[in-house]
Protein backbone atom coordinates (compact mmCIF):
# COMPACT_ATOMS: atom_id res chain seq x y z
CA UNK A 1 0.00 0.00 0.00
CA UNK A 2 1.21 3.53 -0.75
CA UNK A 3 3.02 4.93 2.29
CA UNK A 4 1.58 8.40 1.74
CA UNK A 5 -1.93 6.98 1.98
CA UNK A 6 -1.06 5.16 5.20
CA UNK A 7 0.40 8.29 6.76
CA UNK A 8 -2.69 10.29 5.78
CA UNK A 9 -5.06 7.69 7.25
CA UNK A 10 -3.01 6.98 10.38
CA UNK A 11 -4.33 9.83 12.59
CA UNK A 12 -7.92 8.65 12.11
CA UNK A 13 -7.49 4.89 12.37
CA UNK A 14 -7.65 4.70 16.19
CA UNK A 15 -10.95 6.61 16.09
CA UNK A 16 -12.26 4.19 13.46
CA UNK A 17 -11.36 1.24 15.70
CA UNK A 18 -13.25 2.79 18.62
CA UNK A 19 -16.34 3.30 16.46
CA UNK A 20 -16.00 -0.26 15.15
CA UNK A 21 -15.80 -1.66 18.68
CA UNK A 22 -19.00 0.15 19.68
CA UNK A 23 -20.78 -0.92 16.48
CA UNK A 24 -19.72 -4.54 17.06
CA UNK A 25 -21.88 -4.77 20.18
CA UNK A 26 -19.19 -3.46 22.48
CA UNK A 27 -16.88 -6.45 21.89
CA UNK A 28 -18.57 -8.82 24.33
CA UNK A 29 -18.54 -11.98 22.20
CA UNK A 30 -15.69 -14.13 20.90
CA UNK A 31 -16.65 -13.65 17.25
CA UNK A 32 -16.50 -9.87 17.58
CA UNK A 33 -13.09 -10.09 19.19
CA UNK A 34 -11.73 -12.33 16.44
CA UNK A 35 -12.93 -9.94 13.73
CA UNK A 36 -11.67 -6.87 15.58
CA UNK A 37 -8.34 -8.51 16.40
CA UNK A 38 -7.72 -9.50 12.78
CA UNK A 39 -8.26 -5.91 11.62
CA UNK A 40 -6.14 -4.45 14.41
CA UNK A 41 -3.25 -6.81 13.71
CA UNK A 42 -3.43 -6.02 10.00
CA UNK A 43 -3.29 -2.30 10.73
CA UNK A 44 -0.39 -2.68 13.17
CA UNK A 45 1.55 -4.52 10.48
CA UNK A 46 1.09 -1.53 8.17
CA UNK A 47 1.10 1.45 10.55
CA UNK A 48 3.82 4.04 9.93
CA UNK A 49 5.04 4.37 13.56
CA UNK A 50 6.52 1.34 15.37
CA UNK A 51 5.25 0.23 18.77
CA UNK A 52 7.10 1.53 21.79
CA UNK A 53 6.70 1.37 25.56
CA UNK A 54 7.91 4.99 25.57
CA UNK A 55 9.70 4.53 28.88
CA UNK A 56 6.59 3.34 30.76
CA UNK A 57 7.45 0.10 32.53
CA UNK A 58 4.26 -0.15 34.59
CA UNK A 59 1.87 -1.06 31.75
CA UNK A 60 4.34 -3.57 30.33
CA UNK A 61 4.67 -5.24 33.74
CA UNK A 62 0.88 -5.30 34.12
CA UNK A 63 0.22 -7.07 30.83
CA UNK A 64 3.14 -9.43 31.46
CA UNK A 65 1.78 -10.35 34.88
CA UNK A 66 -1.65 -11.12 33.45
CA UNK A 67 -0.01 -13.43 30.91
CA UNK A 68 1.71 -15.29 33.74
CA UNK A 69 -1.62 -15.52 35.60
CA UNK A 70 -3.21 -17.05 32.50
CA UNK A 71 -0.41 -19.57 31.99
CA UNK A 72 -0.61 -20.80 35.60
CA UNK A 73 -4.40 -20.64 35.97
CA UNK A 74 -6.42 -23.72 37.00
CA UNK A 75 -7.93 -23.68 33.48
CA UNK A 76 -5.11 -22.30 31.27
CA UNK A 77 -7.02 -22.74 28.00
CA UNK A 78 -9.95 -20.56 29.03
CA UNK A 79 -7.67 -18.08 30.83
CA UNK A 80 -5.37 -17.66 27.81
CA UNK A 81 -8.35 -17.14 25.54
CA UNK A 82 -9.50 -14.31 27.79
CA UNK A 83 -6.00 -12.88 28.15
CA UNK A 84 -5.75 -12.58 24.38
CA UNK A 85 -8.49 -9.94 24.53
CA UNK A 86 -6.51 -8.01 27.11
CA UNK A 87 -3.44 -8.36 24.88
CA UNK A 88 -5.33 -6.66 22.05
CA UNK A 89 -6.15 -3.75 24.37
CA UNK A 90 -2.50 -3.60 25.36
CA UNK A 91 -1.46 -3.59 21.72
CA UNK A 92 -3.81 -0.69 21.10
CA UNK A 93 -2.50 1.16 24.17
CA UNK A 94 1.12 0.96 23.09
CA UNK A 95 0.08 1.96 19.57
CA UNK A 96 -1.59 5.10 20.95
CA UNK A 97 1.42 5.75 23.17
CA UNK A 98 3.66 5.65 20.10
CA UNK A 99 1.56 7.94 17.88
CA UNK A 100 0.27 11.17 19.41
CA UNK A 101 -1.16 12.44 16.11
CA UNK A 102 -4.19 10.20 16.55
CA UNK A 103 -5.39 12.05 19.66
CA UNK A 104 -7.48 14.58 17.74
CA UNK A 105 -9.45 11.96 15.86
CA UNK A 106 -9.77 9.91 19.06
CA UNK A 107 -11.35 12.83 20.89
CA UNK A 108 -13.74 13.44 17.99
CA UNK A 109 -14.84 9.78 18.09
CA UNK A 110 -15.32 10.00 21.86
CA UNK A 111 -17.56 13.05 21.40
CA UNK A 112 -19.56 11.25 18.71
CA UNK A 113 -20.14 8.09 20.73
CA UNK A 114 -20.89 10.05 23.91
CA UNK A 115 -23.44 12.25 22.13
CA UNK A 116 -25.07 9.25 20.44
CA UNK A 117 -25.30 7.40 23.77
CA UNK A 118 -26.82 10.47 25.46
CA UNK A 119 -29.40 10.85 22.69
CA UNK A 120 -30.36 7.18 22.96
CA UNK A 121 -30.74 7.44 26.73
CA UNK A 122 -32.99 10.49 26.43
CA UNK A 123 -35.15 8.79 23.81
CA UNK A 124 -35.47 5.62 25.88
CA UNK A 125 -36.24 7.56 29.06
CA UNK A 126 -38.88 9.82 27.48
CA UNK A 127 -40.51 7.02 25.48
CA UNK A 128 -40.72 4.68 28.45
CA UNK A 129 -38.55 2.05 26.75
CA UNK A 130 -36.04 -0.09 28.65
CA UNK A 131 -32.80 1.74 29.41
CA UNK A 132 -30.12 -0.16 27.51
CA UNK A 133 -28.07 2.51 25.75
CA UNK A 134 -25.98 1.70 22.69
CA UNK A 135 -24.18 -1.39 23.94
CA UNK A 136 -25.92 -4.50 25.21
CA UNK A 137 -28.52 -4.53 27.97
CA UNK A 138 -26.30 -2.85 30.59
CA UNK A 139 -26.67 0.96 30.42
CA UNK A 140 -23.33 1.44 32.19
CA UNK A 141 -21.49 0.36 29.04
CA UNK A 142 -22.89 3.39 27.21
CA UNK A 143 -22.99 5.80 30.17
CA UNK A 144 -19.21 5.64 30.54
CA UNK A 145 -18.82 7.22 27.10
CA UNK A 146 -20.97 10.16 28.25
CA UNK A 147 -18.92 10.40 31.45
CA UNK A 148 -15.61 10.33 29.55
CA UNK A 149 -16.70 12.88 26.94
CA UNK A 150 -18.19 15.43 29.34
CA UNK A 151 -14.97 16.65 31.04
CA UNK A 152 -13.27 17.28 27.68
CA UNK A 153 -16.35 19.12 26.38
CA UNK A 154 -16.47 21.30 29.49
CA UNK A 155 -12.78 22.16 29.21
CA UNK A 156 -13.27 23.22 25.59
CA UNK A 157 -16.41 25.19 26.49
CA UNK A 158 -14.81 27.00 29.42
CA UNK A 159 -11.54 27.88 27.65
CA UNK A 160 -10.93 31.65 27.63
CA UNK A 161 -10.25 31.58 23.88
CA UNK A 162 -13.19 29.30 23.00
CA UNK A 163 -14.89 32.00 20.96
CA UNK A 164 -17.27 30.64 18.36
CA UNK A 165 -16.54 27.06 19.37
CA UNK A 166 -18.83 27.57 22.35
CA UNK A 167 -21.76 27.31 19.97
CA UNK A 168 -20.67 23.70 19.37
CA UNK A 169 -19.54 22.67 22.84
CA UNK A 170 -22.41 24.22 24.83
CA UNK A 171 -25.15 22.00 23.31
CA UNK A 172 -22.78 19.01 23.41
CA UNK A 173 -22.13 19.48 27.13
CA UNK A 174 -25.84 19.94 27.88
CA UNK A 175 -26.68 16.82 25.87
CA UNK A 176 -24.07 14.78 27.75
CA UNK A 177 -25.32 16.03 31.13
CA UNK A 178 -28.93 15.21 30.22
CA UNK A 179 -27.88 11.80 28.91
CA UNK A 180 -25.99 10.99 32.10
CA UNK A 181 -29.02 11.89 34.22
CA UNK A 182 -31.31 9.85 31.95
CA UNK A 183 -29.01 6.82 32.06
CA UNK A 184 -29.65 6.25 35.76
CA UNK A 185 -26.00 5.24 36.19
CA UNK A 186 -24.85 6.52 39.56
CA UNK A 187 -21.29 5.43 38.83
CA UNK A 188 -21.17 7.34 35.53
CA UNK A 189 -22.55 10.54 37.08
CA UNK A 190 -20.10 10.39 39.96
CA UNK A 191 -17.16 9.62 37.63
CA UNK A 192 -18.09 12.52 35.33
CA UNK A 193 -18.48 14.88 38.26
CA UNK A 194 -15.17 13.92 39.88
CA UNK A 195 -13.11 13.92 36.69
CA UNK A 196 -14.63 17.14 35.29
CA UNK A 197 -14.41 18.74 38.72
CA UNK A 198 -10.73 17.81 38.97
CA UNK A 199 -10.01 19.35 35.57
CA UNK A 200 -11.94 22.56 36.21
CA UNK A 201 -10.38 22.91 39.66
CA UNK A 202 -6.89 22.31 38.24
CA UNK A 203 -7.49 25.17 35.78
CA UNK A 204 -9.18 27.27 38.50
CA UNK A 205 -12.40 27.65 36.54
CA UNK A 206 -14.58 27.77 39.64
CA UNK A 207 -17.73 29.32 38.10
CA UNK A 208 -17.85 26.51 35.56
CA UNK A 209 -17.51 23.94 38.30
CA UNK A 210 -20.45 25.48 40.13
CA UNK A 211 -22.41 25.48 36.87
CA UNK A 212 -21.67 21.77 36.38
CA UNK A 213 -23.04 20.93 39.84
CA UNK A 214 -26.16 23.00 39.16
CA UNK A 215 -26.76 21.41 35.76
CA UNK A 216 -26.38 17.85 37.08
CA UNK A 217 -28.71 18.56 40.00
CA UNK A 218 -31.34 20.11 37.73
CA UNK A 219 -31.14 17.21 35.29
CA UNK A 220 -31.57 14.65 38.09
CA UNK A 221 -34.64 16.51 39.35
CA UNK A 222 -36.26 16.86 35.95
CA UNK A 223 -35.99 13.28 34.69
CA UNK A 224 -39.06 11.06 35.18
CA UNK A 225 -38.86 9.38 38.58
CA UNK A 226 -36.63 12.07 40.04
CA UNK A 227 -33.86 11.51 42.60
CA UNK A 228 -35.58 8.48 44.16
CA UNK A 229 -35.34 6.51 40.92
CA UNK A 230 -31.82 7.74 40.28
CA UNK A 231 -30.72 6.61 43.75
CA UNK A 232 -32.60 3.30 43.22
CA UNK A 233 -34.11 3.46 46.69
CA UNK A 234 -36.68 0.79 45.78
CA UNK A 235 -34.07 -1.69 44.49
CA UNK A 236 -32.50 -3.64 47.34
CA UNK A 237 -29.94 -5.23 45.01
CA UNK A 238 -28.54 -1.81 44.13
CA UNK A 239 -26.94 -1.65 47.58
CA UNK A 240 -25.55 -5.18 47.70
CA UNK A 241 -22.40 -4.25 45.78
CA UNK A 242 -20.16 -4.01 48.86
CA UNK A 243 -20.91 -7.69 49.54
CA UNK A 244 -19.89 -8.51 45.97
CA UNK A 245 -16.65 -6.59 46.46
CA UNK A 246 -16.12 -8.55 49.67
CA UNK A 247 -16.52 -11.82 47.75
CA UNK A 248 -13.99 -10.61 45.17
CA UNK A 249 -11.54 -9.70 47.92
CA UNK A 250 -11.93 -13.12 49.54
CA UNK A 251 -11.27 -14.72 46.16
CA UNK A 252 -8.13 -12.60 45.76
CA UNK A 253 -6.87 -13.48 49.23
CA UNK A 254 -7.46 -17.18 48.53
CA UNK A 255 -5.01 -16.98 45.59
CA UNK A 256 -3.10 -13.75 46.18
CA UNK A 257 -0.13 -14.14 43.82
CA UNK A 258 -1.54 -15.11 40.41
CA UNK A 259 -5.28 -15.26 41.06
CA UNK A 260 -7.64 -17.66 39.33
CA UNK A 261 -6.99 -16.71 35.72
CA UNK A 262 -8.22 -13.90 33.41
CA UNK A 263 -11.94 -14.08 32.69
CA UNK A 264 -12.63 -16.67 35.40
CA UNK A 265 -14.41 -14.52 37.98
CA UNK A 266 -17.83 -15.91 37.05
CA UNK A 267 -16.69 -19.44 37.97
CA UNK A 268 -14.75 -18.33 41.04
CA UNK A 269 -17.77 -16.43 42.35
CA UNK A 270 -19.49 -19.79 42.88
CA UNK A 271 -16.96 -20.53 45.63
CA UNK A 272 -17.41 -17.21 47.42
CA UNK A 273 -21.05 -16.42 46.66
CA UNK A 274 -23.01 -14.80 49.50
CA UNK A 275 -26.71 -15.45 50.27
CA UNK A 276 -29.21 -12.88 49.09
CA UNK A 277 -32.82 -13.42 50.19
CA UNK A 278 -35.49 -12.13 47.82
CA UNK A 279 -38.42 -14.08 49.23
CA UNK A 280 -37.81 -17.41 47.49
CA UNK A 281 -34.17 -18.00 46.60
CA UNK A 282 -30.90 -17.29 48.38
CA UNK A 283 -28.22 -18.25 45.85
CA UNK A 284 -29.88 -17.59 42.49
CA UNK A 285 -27.64 -14.63 41.68
CA UNK A 286 -24.49 -14.84 39.58
CA UNK A 287 -22.08 -12.42 37.94
CA UNK A 288 -19.27 -12.46 35.38
CA UNK A 289 -17.44 -9.50 36.91
CA UNK A 290 -16.73 -8.09 40.37
CA UNK A 291 -18.25 -4.70 39.43
CA UNK A 292 -14.89 -3.16 40.22
CA UNK A 293 -12.01 -3.52 37.79
CA UNK A 294 -9.22 -3.39 40.42
CA UNK A 295 -10.96 -6.03 42.56
CA UNK A 296 -11.79 -8.12 39.51
CA UNK A 297 -8.12 -8.04 38.50
CA UNK A 298 -7.09 -8.94 42.05
CA UNK A 299 -9.30 -12.03 41.91
CA UNK A 300 -8.33 -13.07 38.38
CA UNK A 301 -4.66 -12.04 38.27
CA UNK A 302 -3.64 -11.77 41.91
CA UNK A 303 -3.06 -8.74 44.10
CA UNK A 304 0.03 -7.70 42.07
CA UNK A 305 -2.13 -7.42 38.93
CA UNK A 306 -4.46 -4.94 40.64
CA UNK A 307 -1.52 -2.92 41.99
CA UNK A 308 0.24 -2.86 38.62
CA UNK A 309 -3.00 -1.79 36.91
CA UNK A 310 -3.32 1.18 39.27
CA UNK A 311 0.39 1.98 38.94
CA UNK A 312 0.10 1.96 35.13
CA UNK A 313 -2.88 4.32 35.35
CA UNK A 314 -1.04 6.66 37.71
CA UNK A 315 2.06 6.73 35.49
CA UNK A 316 0.07 7.48 32.33
CA UNK A 317 -2.09 10.15 33.96
CA UNK A 318 0.90 11.81 35.64
CA UNK A 319 2.75 12.07 32.34
CA UNK A 320 -0.16 13.50 30.35
CA UNK A 321 -1.96 15.62 32.96
CA UNK A 322 -0.34 18.92 31.97
CA UNK A 323 0.03 18.30 28.24
CA UNK A 324 -3.18 16.46 27.31
CA UNK A 325 -5.70 17.19 30.05
CA UNK A 326 -8.91 16.40 28.09
CA UNK A 327 -7.84 12.82 27.35
CA UNK A 328 -6.38 12.42 30.82
CA UNK A 329 -9.80 13.27 32.25
CA UNK A 330 -11.50 10.86 29.83
CA UNK A 331 -9.25 8.04 31.04
CA UNK A 332 -9.79 9.11 34.65
CA UNK A 333 -13.59 9.05 34.24
CA UNK A 334 -13.49 5.51 32.83
CA UNK A 335 -11.14 4.44 35.61
CA UNK A 336 -13.35 5.92 38.33
CA UNK A 337 -16.56 4.39 36.99
CA UNK A 338 -14.75 1.09 36.45
CA UNK A 339 -13.93 1.08 40.15
CA UNK A 340 -17.61 0.65 41.05
CA UNK A 341 -19.39 -0.63 37.92
CA UNK A 342 -19.24 -3.62 35.60
CA UNK A 343 -18.05 -1.77 32.48
CA UNK A 344 -14.69 -3.31 31.57
CA UNK A 345 -16.46 -6.53 30.63
CA UNK A 346 -17.15 -4.67 27.37
CA UNK A 347 -14.10 -4.56 25.13
CA UNK A 348 -15.25 -1.21 23.73
CA UNK A 349 -15.00 0.30 27.21
CA UNK A 350 -11.57 -1.24 27.67
CA UNK A 351 -10.55 0.30 24.34
CA UNK A 352 -11.89 3.68 25.48
CA UNK A 353 -9.83 3.53 28.66
CA UNK A 354 -6.55 2.19 27.29
CA UNK A 355 -6.71 4.34 24.14
CA UNK A 356 -7.37 7.52 26.15
CA UNK A 357 -4.59 6.63 28.58
CA UNK A 358 -2.17 5.96 25.72
CA UNK A 359 -2.90 9.20 23.89
CA UNK A 360 -2.83 11.06 27.20
CA UNK A 361 0.70 9.80 27.91
CA UNK A 362 1.90 10.26 24.31
CA UNK A 363 3.69 13.40 23.19
CA UNK A 364 6.80 14.30 25.13
CA UNK A 365 7.42 10.69 26.09
CA UNK A 366 11.00 9.41 26.08
CA UNK A 367 11.74 6.92 23.33
CA UNK A 368 11.69 3.28 24.32
CA UNK A 369 14.83 1.19 24.06
CA UNK A 370 15.29 -1.96 22.05
CA UNK A 371 14.68 -4.23 25.01
CA UNK A 372 11.22 -2.73 25.54
CA UNK A 373 10.35 -3.27 21.89
CA UNK A 374 11.44 -6.91 22.07
CA UNK A 375 9.48 -7.42 25.30
CA UNK A 376 6.40 -5.93 23.68
CA UNK A 377 6.74 -8.20 20.67
CA UNK A 378 7.17 -11.33 22.81
CA UNK A 379 4.29 -10.42 25.10
CA UNK A 380 1.71 -9.73 22.43
CA UNK A 381 2.71 -12.55 20.09
CA UNK A 382 2.32 -14.99 22.99
CA UNK A 383 -1.01 -13.54 24.01
CA UNK A 384 -2.53 -13.15 20.58
CA UNK A 385 -1.64 -16.69 19.54
CA UNK A 386 -4.03 -17.75 22.29
CA UNK A 387 -6.99 -15.80 20.84
CA UNK A 388 -8.88 -18.95 19.71
CA UNK A 389 -8.01 -20.80 22.93
CA UNK A 390 -11.32 -19.98 24.54
CA UNK A 391 -13.06 -22.11 21.89
CA UNK A 392 -10.58 -25.00 21.90
CA UNK A 393 -11.63 -28.40 23.28
CA UNK A 394 -10.05 -29.30 26.59
CA UNK A 395 -11.01 -30.36 30.09
CA UNK A 396 -14.55 -29.04 29.72
CA UNK A 397 -15.13 -31.04 26.56
CA UNK A 398 -13.86 -34.16 28.34
CA UNK A 399 -16.22 -33.56 31.26
CA UNK A 400 -19.15 -33.03 28.89
CA UNK A 401 -18.44 -36.40 27.25
CA UNK A 402 -18.15 -38.07 30.65
CA UNK A 403 -21.50 -36.60 31.70
CA UNK A 404 -23.14 -38.03 28.60
CA UNK A 405 -21.73 -41.45 29.39
CA UNK A 406 -22.86 -41.24 33.02
CA UNK A 407 -26.31 -40.01 31.99
CA UNK A 408 -26.72 -43.04 29.73
CA UNK A 409 -26.27 -45.30 32.78
CA UNK A 410 -22.84 -46.50 31.78
CA UNK A 411 -21.31 -46.26 35.24
CA UNK A 412 -22.80 -45.31 38.59
CA UNK A 413 -19.33 -44.71 40.01
CA UNK A 414 -18.63 -42.26 37.19
CA UNK A 415 -21.94 -40.51 37.84
CA UNK A 416 -21.08 -40.12 41.53
CA UNK A 417 -17.58 -38.83 40.75
CA UNK A 418 -18.91 -36.25 38.29
CA UNK A 419 -21.65 -35.10 40.65
CA UNK A 420 -19.19 -34.73 43.51
CA UNK A 421 -16.78 -32.79 41.32
CA UNK A 422 -19.58 -30.45 40.25
CA UNK A 423 -20.73 -29.95 43.85
CA UNK A 424 -17.15 -29.16 44.89
CA UNK A 425 -16.83 -26.64 42.04
CA UNK A 426 -20.17 -25.01 42.95
CA UNK A 427 -20.44 -25.26 46.73
CA UNK A 428 -23.23 -22.65 46.85
CA UNK A 429 -25.37 -24.42 44.25
CA UNK A 430 -28.39 -26.28 45.60
CA UNK A 431 -28.81 -27.94 42.20
CA UNK A 432 -25.29 -29.36 42.28
CA UNK A 433 -25.87 -30.68 45.81
CA UNK A 434 -29.17 -32.29 44.75
CA UNK A 435 -27.54 -33.89 41.71
CA UNK A 436 -24.89 -35.32 44.02
CA UNK A 437 -27.63 -36.66 46.29
CA UNK A 438 -29.43 -38.32 43.37
CA UNK A 439 -26.21 -39.98 42.14
CA UNK A 440 -25.35 -41.25 45.61
CA UNK A 441 -28.89 -42.56 46.16
CA UNK A 442 -28.76 -44.42 42.84
CA UNK A 443 -25.43 -45.95 43.93
CA UNK A 444 -26.97 -47.09 47.23
CA UNK A 445 -25.05 -44.74 49.55
CA UNK A 446 -28.10 -43.50 51.47
CA UNK A 447 -26.22 -41.79 54.30
CA UNK A 448 -24.17 -39.67 51.92
CA UNK A 449 -27.25 -39.00 49.77
CA UNK A 450 -29.15 -37.72 52.83
CA UNK A 451 -26.32 -35.30 53.61
CA UNK A 452 -26.25 -34.03 50.03
CA UNK A 453 -30.01 -33.46 49.83
CA UNK A 454 -29.99 -31.81 53.27
CA UNK A 455 -27.21 -29.49 52.12
CA UNK A 456 -29.28 -28.55 49.07
CA UNK A 457 -32.21 -27.63 51.34
CA UNK A 458 -29.96 -25.64 53.65
CA UNK A 459 -28.91 -23.56 50.64
CA UNK A 460 -32.41 -23.25 49.16
CA UNK A 461 -35.22 -24.19 51.58
CA UNK A 462 -37.76 -23.76 48.76
CA UNK A 463 -36.12 -26.43 46.57
CA UNK A 464 -39.04 -28.84 46.05
CA UNK A 465 -37.17 -31.57 44.14
CA UNK A 466 -34.46 -31.76 46.80
CA UNK A 467 -37.19 -32.27 49.38
CA UNK A 468 -38.69 -35.08 47.32
CA UNK A 469 -35.26 -36.62 46.83
CA UNK A 470 -34.71 -36.56 50.57
CA UNK A 471 -38.12 -38.20 51.05
CA UNK A 472 -37.03 -41.02 48.73
CA UNK A 473 -33.83 -41.54 50.73
CA UNK A 474 -35.79 -41.68 53.99
CA UNK A 475 -38.22 -44.20 52.51
CA UNK A 476 -35.40 -46.38 51.19
CA UNK A 477 -33.93 -46.41 54.70
CA UNK A 478 -37.28 -47.40 56.23
CA UNK A 479 -37.80 -44.02 57.92
CA UNK A 480 -41.39 -43.64 56.73
CA UNK A 481 -42.69 -40.86 59.02
CA UNK A 482 -39.78 -38.64 57.96
CA UNK A 483 -40.34 -39.61 54.33
CA UNK A 484 -44.02 -38.65 54.47
CA UNK A 485 -43.24 -35.32 56.15
CA UNK A 486 -40.59 -34.48 53.54
CA UNK A 487 -42.93 -35.37 50.66
CA UNK A 488 -45.49 -32.76 51.71
CA UNK A 489 -45.48 -29.56 49.67
CA UNK A 490 -44.19 -26.73 51.92
CA UNK A 491 -47.04 -24.31 52.58
CA UNK A 492 -44.60 -21.42 52.91
CA UNK A 493 -43.85 -21.44 49.20
CA UNK A 494 -47.10 -22.91 47.84
CA UNK A 495 -48.43 -19.52 46.65
CA UNK A 496 -45.04 -18.04 45.73
CA UNK A 497 -44.55 -16.76 42.20
CA UNK A 498 -41.11 -17.33 40.65
CA UNK A 499 -39.40 -14.29 39.14
CA UNK A 500 -37.12 -16.21 36.78
CA UNK A 501 -36.01 -19.61 35.51
CA UNK A 502 -33.92 -20.31 38.61
CA UNK A 503 -36.84 -19.81 40.97
CA UNK A 504 -39.18 -21.69 38.64
CA UNK A 505 -36.91 -24.72 38.91
CA UNK A 506 -36.71 -24.33 42.67
CA UNK A 507 -40.49 -24.38 43.04
CA UNK A 508 -41.08 -27.09 40.44
CA UNK A 509 -43.11 -29.60 42.45
CA UNK A 510 -44.01 -32.88 40.75
CA UNK A 511 -47.39 -33.34 42.43
CA UNK A 512 -48.41 -36.56 40.60
CA UNK A 513 -45.14 -38.28 41.56
CA UNK A 514 -45.43 -37.00 45.12
CA UNK A 515 -49.02 -38.26 45.41
CA UNK A 516 -48.04 -41.71 44.12
CA UNK A 517 -45.17 -41.77 46.59
CA UNK A 518 -47.39 -40.81 49.53
CA UNK A 519 -50.05 -43.34 48.52
CA UNK A 520 -47.47 -46.12 48.41
CA UNK A 521 -45.44 -45.17 51.47
CA UNK A 522 -47.66 -43.13 53.76
CA UNK A 523 -50.79 -45.20 53.14
CA UNK A 524 -49.47 -48.74 53.38
CA UNK A 525 -46.14 -48.08 55.12
CA UNK A 526 -44.50 -50.99 53.35
CA UNK A 527 -41.20 -52.35 54.49
CA UNK A 528 -38.40 -52.95 52.07
CA UNK A 529 -34.84 -52.19 51.26
CA UNK A 530 -35.21 -49.67 48.45
CA UNK A 531 -38.01 -47.33 47.38
CA UNK A 532 -37.81 -45.22 44.26
CA UNK A 533 -37.47 -41.49 44.85
CA UNK A 534 -40.22 -39.30 43.42
CA UNK A 535 -37.55 -36.78 42.39
CA UNK A 536 -37.46 -36.12 38.66
CA UNK A 537 -34.37 -36.17 36.52
CA UNK A 538 -31.74 -33.78 37.77
CA UNK A 539 -31.33 -30.29 36.41
CA UNK A 540 -28.05 -28.40 36.36
CA UNK A 541 -29.70 -25.02 36.57
CA UNK A 542 -27.66 -21.90 36.92
CA UNK A 543 -28.48 -18.25 36.74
Amino acid sequence: MNRAVLEKAAPWMPACFLLLAVAAGGLRQQGGWLFFGALLLAWDALRPAPLSAAGLKGPLLFFGWLLAAALFAPDPGAALGNFSRTALLGLFFFGALSYKDGSRGWLAALYAVGAAAAAVFLFQRLSGAALTGLIGANPNYSAVFCAAALPAALLALSAPDAGRQRALYAPLALLLIAGLAASGSRGAVLAALLSAGAGLAWLRRWPWLAGLLTALTAAALLIPGGPAEFLKLDDARAYERPRLWGAALRAALASPLLGWGPGQFGDVFEYFKFPYADGISYFGHSTLHAHSEPLNLAAEGGLPAALLFLAAAAAGLARGWKNNLPLALAALAALLQGGADMIFYSGAVGLLYWGSLGFCAAGNAPAGDGSSARALAALFVTGLLALPAGEAPGARAFLAAAELEAGAGGSRALAVALARADAAARPRSAFAAADEGAALAAAGDLAAAEKAFSRALQLEPAFAEARLGLAGVYAAAGRYPEACAAAEEPGTYAAARPSGEYERLLLGYDRPAAERFKKEICGKKKTGSVTASPRRTSSRATK
